[in-house]
């Protein structure tokens, strides 16, 4: 496969977990960001599980309703603006370690970007 290695997982929110340890390390250890100053960049209306650290960048009032305090590190631009993004990027973009955007989203209602 050419690949070194791979992680299963059972579900999606194990999945976006995993990835998220994974970029945040890299982030740290690669890119060079300074300990607790990482950030990701998630898009508004997203779906990823109901983790702590995945409803802590939801934008669903009712996911996040009485479950606080939640994982920091997190923006939030709108979906589907790439002018955010690009803004974002410029302003912070030496702590930003990922982007996690769904391409179709479901929860909101299947939004193609």
């Amino acid at each position: 496969s050419g690949y070194e290695g791979f992680l299963p997982a059972n579900s999606g929110a194990e999945a976006v977990e995993a990835a998220v340890k994974m970029a945040r390390k890299w982030g740290y250890k690669v890119k060079g960001i300074p300990q607790n100053e990482a950030i990701v960049v998630v898009a508004t209306e997203n779906f990823h599980g109901r983790t702590i650290s995945i409803v802590s960048f939801s934008t669903d009032p009712i996911a996040k309703e009485n479950y606080g305090p939640f994982t920091p590190g997190f923006e939030v631009i709108d979906f589907n603006e790439p002018e955010q993004l690009e803004a974002l990027f410029k302003e912070k973009g030496g702590e930003i370690w990922a982007f996690l955007v769904e391409p179709i989203q479901g929860e909101a209602g299947v939004l193609v970007s």
